[in-house]
């Protein structure tokens, strides 16, 4: 994959500090529930926690950096996140 292709296009990323988020929208809570349910089971196969907050139908995720720079493990939670969820999100 070329460097300047974003593996996570979806996300906004931040440098100072450095993280990444996103904002997920649903059409109802339990849709929300599912979303919530499936990241703390990513989350904890991985150990690494996003901050969450949430309303009945939306989520926003931040993802902080686990050091001074966002390494792959951050990436890789996106990803995993990102597939708990239909394209149309």
């Amino acid at each position: 994959m070329p460097d300047d292709i974003n593996p996570i296009p979806k996300w906004q990323r931040q440098d100072l500090p450095p993280m990444l988020s996103r904002r997920f929208e649903f059409a109802s809570y339990g849709e929300t529930r599912s979303f919530l349910d499936g990241v703390a089971k990513v989350s904890e196969a991985a150990s690494y926690y996003p901050n969450l907050n949430f309303g009945k139908t939306y989520a926003s995720v931040t993802i902080d950096a686990d050091g001074k720079k966002l390494g792959p493990e951050a990436v890789a939670l996106a990803q995993q996140i990102d597939a708990l969820v239909p394209e149309a999100h």
